[in-house]
């Protein structure tokens, strides 16, 4: 895509970067810090879903670029780190409030440089709306909120702090979207409590307490069928993924 001056309004708070020589960087590109360098969201390496995708951008998202950097070029270049700035979409409405994340290619395999879409996870997001768009658009005014720019403050969006209370019939199968806090009985059998895959997942944790009433175990486990951890009566474990893997810490309730 071509340079494209997508800033709309607001205190951009920019900051210069290293770009490399063989990087090839666009004004309007959402760009991420590789180590010492910035890269546009497309150069990430594919993590083999877009929700993984997604998810590694934003731990890393610096920005919008406000400066171009071509092939063979070594240079500092400016990056917006706030501002609302108004990038490409799939024609939707939209309502102040949604949450933003990077678009992906059609080819499955890469995120676009400067298109974005709607998400419903806030550890997903970039930004979120602020101007209603009640009919089809194609485009979209987004208040960036970038992590790496803004390490102490993060994304202000809500996140899933519900809970869930619940006597089980089955084994139970999470979702991220999910309660954090879920509180089960296993309802006078031993049950199997399912996480959801680890390519969706990053950044996703959940706090399980075994509310049993008699010696019944809650034996947690990966989409895989492996064991991560298995809570006993009145014990709670932690449950966090890191994109890859998910761990889990056990201990009994004080």
């Amino acid at each position: 895509m071509a340079d494209t001056n997508r800033w709309r309004f607001g205190e951009t708070n920019p900051l210069l970067a290293a770009v490399d020589a063989a990087t090839v960087i666009e004004i309007g590109d959402l760009v991420y810090l590789d180590t010492d360098d910035i890269k546009p969201a497309s150069a990430l390496p594919d993590e083999q879903s877009e929700a993984a995708n997604q998810a590694s951008f934003v731990s890393r998202f610096l920005g919008v670029a406000a400066q171009r950097s071509s092939d063979g070029d070594v240079a500092d270049v400016r990056v917006d780190t706030d501002g609302v700035f108004e990038f490409n979409c799939a024609a939707q409405t939209w309502e102040v409030g949604d949450l933003v994340a990077v678009d992906e290619a059609a080819s499955g395999t890469a995120l676009e440089n400067q298109q974005v879409q709607a998400v419903s996870r806030a550890e997903l997001a970039i930004g979120h709306v602020v101007r209603r768009e009640p009919v089809a658009s194609t485009s979209v005014w987004v208040r960036i909120r970038p992590r790496r720019a803004h390490v102490t403050t993060g994304l202000d969006l809500e996140r899933r702090n519900t809970s869930n209370v619940e006597t089980l019939a089955a084994n139970k199968t999470l979702s991220p979207a999910d309660a954090r806090i879920q509180v089960l009985d296993p309802g006078g059998a031993a049950r199997d409590v399912v996480l959801p895959p680890e390519a969706v997942s990053a950044g996703v944790d959940f706090l399980v307490h075994n509310a049993a009433d008699a010696a019944e175990v809650l034996t947690i486990k990966d989409d895989a069928g492996a064991t991560v951890c298995t809570p006993t009566q009145n014990e709670s474990a932690w449950l966090f993924c890191d994109g890859t893997s998910w761990r889990g810490l056990v201990g009994a309730n004080n």
